[in-house]
């Protein structure tokens, strides 16, 4: 006889909760650099620096936290997804 496993009513909540920690941490982490690059464009900024480059790496620290935001929503609803599946 192989029965399957039944798992606990905890299981799944708790595996939702490691993950979603794990993905802020790592959703904090990237959209650090972000904040970084902003401070990095307004030390820039006030140094003269060409507005050409200053327009770039705004862009570049815009886009970075955009799809650090996006691809973090992302991953909270397929974890959200996959834990309601399993309860």
């Amino acid at each position: 006889m192989s029965a399957k496993a039944v798992p606990k009513w905890w299981e799944a909540p708790w595996r939702f909760l490691v993950e979603a920690l794990t993905g802020a941490f790592i959703f904090a982490v990237i959209g650090s650099a972000a904040v970084g690059l902003n401070f990095l464009v307004s030390y820039l900024e006030k140094k003269d620096v060409d507005h050409f480059i200053l327009y770039g790496l705004k862009g570049a620290e815009y886009g970075l936290f955009l799809v650090d935001l996006i691809l973090f929503a992302r991953f909270l609803w397929k974890t959200a997804s996959r834990t309601w599946k399993d309860l």
